[in-house]
């Protein structure tokens, strides 16, 4: 077990509190409702609860404990200042800890004894899996309260780091990496963690909810493990997955689109890493004369007399990677670029729909010149 100082102590100690206004970082657990200023230099703050009593539920002790082994371990003391009864049942919880000292006033009673005998049932399990996730979320917590870089991110600044970390993680797969995918899964895990913590912060879901959706969502997606349904392959468990998917409205084209920006992502990472080994244009112009080549061999394979299929899907590929790279090279995000072509699509799409009910035109038999001026009107409005 690691080694750290705790102190506990019943009431404000202004001597102890100058001993640690000369930079060093300390943790302090105190009652909710204290005085802001006894603990104003603190590294981090942990609240306990109002009752020695309430602090001995075994969901709020594992709580404090996890705090406990997350402050010694990042800020290496830790004061805890609470009530007599409450300090009586923070030395049964601590009592295990080497480096603990408490004010000699603070004597055992059955309280005491009460958080003894729990603290031999929860210890073991701090520090394990168990509780291995709730001292990253107070890592994030504490990140997002003390450094500034995260403390001005927001769900929208991230994307773009989600989707690199989301990348990095498939080329770690792809090369065989063991090592590589741990940091890369732990990378992206980063992101699940900040982007649910900015949302616990705006009073919305936190990591906890996360987790019990896609509990719930998994269990309602397998019903051939969970309930009574019977399966004799892997493919009518799909079947069944995409038929659970609709009824949750679970929309095609939304999973078609998180397709769309992993090839864009996996076509920007290889031209990246070519760039890092000198291999690249020298500037947007000459990347745009490339699309020009490639747009004339797509025009000369859409026009040839014996279409090849195989041929246009290469050549269409061509174009549409040589577009990435005029966007790259411009510092244009070709994933943003995208969002807004496609909104601007579906807002002029959705005024044409609106023009054709108000005038009686059924798009789906309209001739392509009739098509064509309703488009001119929503690109006009």
């Amino acid at each position: 077990m690691e080694e750290y100082e705790i102190r506990i102590i019943s009431e404000p100690d202004p001597g102890l509190q100058l001993a640690f206004e000369s930079g060093r970082h300390v943790a302090w657990a105190v009652p909710a409702g204290t005085d802001a200023l006894v603990y104003a230099s603190a590294s981090s703050i942990r609240f306990l609860p109002t009752s020695a009593r309430t602090l001995l539920d075994p969901a709020e002790a594992i709580g404090f404990l996890t705090w406990i082994r997350f402050a010694g371990r990042h800020y290496g003391t830790i004061i805890c200042l609470c009530p007599v009864d409450m300090a009586s049942v923070v030395v049964g919880l601590l009592g295990r800890l080497p480096g603990l000292s408490h004010d000699p006033t603070i004597e055992a009673n059955d309280l005491t004894r009460e958080a003894i005998r729990l603290a031999d049932v929860l210890w073991p399990l701090v520090g394990t899996q168990y509780t291995a996730l709730e001292e990253f979320r107070l890592l994030i917590a504490e990140l997002r309260q003390k450094c500034p870089w995260d403390r001005q991110q927001t769900h929208v600044s991230l994307l773009d780091t989600l989707l690199e970390e989301s990348y990095e993680v498939a080329l770690a797969i792809q090369r065989g990496s063991a090592d590589d995918l741990e940091e890369e899964l732990g990378d992206l895990l980063l992101q699940v963690f900040i982007q649910s913590e900015i949302a616990r912060e705006e009073d919305g879901f936190d990591i906890c909810d996360v987790v019990q959706t896609v509990d719930d969502k998994l269990t309602f997606r397998h019903p051939h493990v969970f309930g009574s349904v019977s399966v004799a392959s892997s493919d009518q468990v799909l079947e069944n997955w995409q038929k659970l998917k609709a009824q949750e409205g679970r929309k095609k084209h939304f999973v078609d689109s998180a397709k769309l920006l992993s090839s864009i992502e996996n076509a920007l990472l290889s031209q990246e890493t070519a760039r890092c080994e000198g291999f690249d244009f020298e500037s947007a112009d000459q990347a745009y004369g490339k699309l020009l080549e490639e747009s004339r061999e797509l025009g000369e394979e859409l026009n040839a007399a014996s279409r090849d299929e195989h041929a246009l899907a290469m050549e269409l590929g061509d174009v549409l990677f040589s577009a990435l790279n005029v966007a790259r090279l411009s510092g244009i995000n070709p994933v943003k670029a995208l969002h807004h072509s496609f909104d601007k699509f579906r807002d002029r799409y959705d005024r044409v729909r609106a023009y054709a009910t108000q005038q009686e035109v059924d798009i789906a038999t309209a001739s392509p010149e009739e098509l064509d001026r309703l488009w001119q009107l929503a690109k006009n409005a």
